[in-house]
């Protein structure tokens, strides 16, 4: 029997156990990326807690999850969570596998978090990928996430929890906030120093897809460094004072660590009006974005820009939700090393919106925008990209074919009009 531990108490637990077998074929098809308020979002963090041992740790919204009420008295929910642990992304083998039942009374219709954990068996020197379901059974709707479970060594990300000081829970994100305190957690009980790179980096956005150039090279060279004590309990309190990245490290003569990124105190949200010009340089002339970065009033600017593109207040008000909508799912989907909008597929998703079909490798994705296997559809394909900072980093195969699809799109955009409806 697997070992669950929930966070919330009032939670009724059903575990069972799987044993390796054969399944069929895995797809790649995943629509991950549609913005859609009636399904599951469920988030996970992936912690190496021994050997032998890792812990998947799950946090679900209540308010996404259906109540109802089988006794005729009490509102339950109805999730079951399981999983397939995979040697590579699409093998047929599951080399273990098991399922939880979460029940949770919610009368009152409160907006709570169901935290929790599972125990995985994988062992060190080896990779593998997680393929988990989380099924909201009283809906009848489900939602898959692929996870690497990267074991090969114990300096890598996987090998530190990182928590909110004023939750004790899971922070679920790599991103903090300035003074947001945080405990760094590393897998063994050892007083040691933490070395800590910190970056103040101003990272471009991305070119347009039929731009082919040469990326730079990252310096890795610190702006500036410093080291934290691990206690005897592998543990140590952390709070970001300044904007930019943090990559906490055992061994500097590797690449592997945790980063935790510090980009705004509203991020994944643009609230500010400085913050709000930045991302229209996707669609704006050279000039029209000279511009709107030296206004002395940003906000004015911005809302004159919509307000030509429009001709009516109404439809620039609504252009601007939705344009800004997208900077920030972007941002929740894409932030690697730099905010998700600035990167190849928050630029893609900006302009295009949520591909009709996405087919992920384990080292490559591929968006289709118009019906499958049609000659006039429009195809983007990305590659991981190997980065010590993040595993999230993806890099966009471009063309000059794109050239005139892009302008289309980017022209419609600027009629104040939303270039495929949300």
């Amino acid at each position: 029997m697997k070992k669950t531990f929930l966070y919330l108490a009032s939670l009724l637990i059903i575990a069972s156990c799987g044993t390796p077998r054969k399944t069929s074929s895995t797809s790649t098809q995943n629509t991950s990326y549609k913005h859609d308020a009636n399904t599951i979002h469920p988030l996970f963090t992936v912690f190496h807690v021994s050997d032998s041992i890792s812990e998947l740790h799950f946090k679900i919204s209540s308010k996404e999850l259906l109540y109802m009420r089988p006794d005729g008295i009490n509102f339950y929910s109805n999730v079951l969570i399981s999983y397939r642990l995979l040697r590579t992304y699409d093998s047929k083998e599951i080399l273990d596998s098991s399922s939880v039942r979460l029940v949770d009374m919610n009368n009152d219709d409160s907006d709570k978090s169901l935290l929790g954990k599972i125990d995985i068996k994988a062992r060190s020197q080896n990779t593998y990928f997680l393929r988990v379901t989380v099924a909201d059974l009283n809906r009848n709707i489900d939602v898959t996430t692929v996870i690497p479970i990267e074991k090969d060594n114990d300096l890598n990300r996987q090998n530190f929890l990182v928590k909110s000081k004023a939750t004790d829970a899971p922070l679920f994100r790599n991103y903090v906030k300035t003074n947001e305190e945080v405990i760094i957690n590393y897998k063994a009980k050892i007083g040691v120093n933490l070395y800590v790179r910190y970056y103040d980096r101003d990272f471009p956005l991305a070119s347009p897809p039929f731009s082919v150039t040469d990326a730079r090279p990252f310096q890795y060279k610190q702006d500036s460094a410093f080291t934290l004590q691990l206690s005897a309990d592998g543990s140590v309190n952390f709070t970001p004072q300044k904007k930019g990245f943090y990559h906490f490290q055992l061994d500097t003569s590797r690449r592997e660590g945790l980063t935790l990124f510090n980009i705004s105190d509203v991020f994944p949200e643009v609230k500010k009006a400085e913050d709000m010009v930045p991302p229209l340089r996707f669609i704006t002339s050279k000039q029209e974005y000279d511009e709107l970065k030296t206004s002395s009033n940003k906000k004015a600017a911005i809302e004159k820009f919509w307000m030509n593109s429009t001709g009516n207040q109404d439809r620039a008000k609504e252009i601007i939700r939705k344009y800004y909508n997208r900077v920030q799912d972007a941002n929740l989907y894409f932030t690697s090393y730099l905010e998700g909008w600035k990167t190849d597929r928050g630029m893609i998703y900006l302009i295009y919106g949520s591909p009709n079909v996405t087919y992920k490798t384990a080292n490559s994705e591929t968006w289709i925008y118009g019906e499958e296997n049609n000659i006039n559809s429009l195809s983007y394909t990305f590659s991981k990209t190997n980065n010590p900072f993040t595993n999230n980093d993806f890099t966009l195969d471009r063309s000059v074919v794109y050239k005139q699809s892009w302008y289309t799109a980017v022209d419609i955009w600027r009629q104040g009009r939303t270039y495929l409806q949300d």
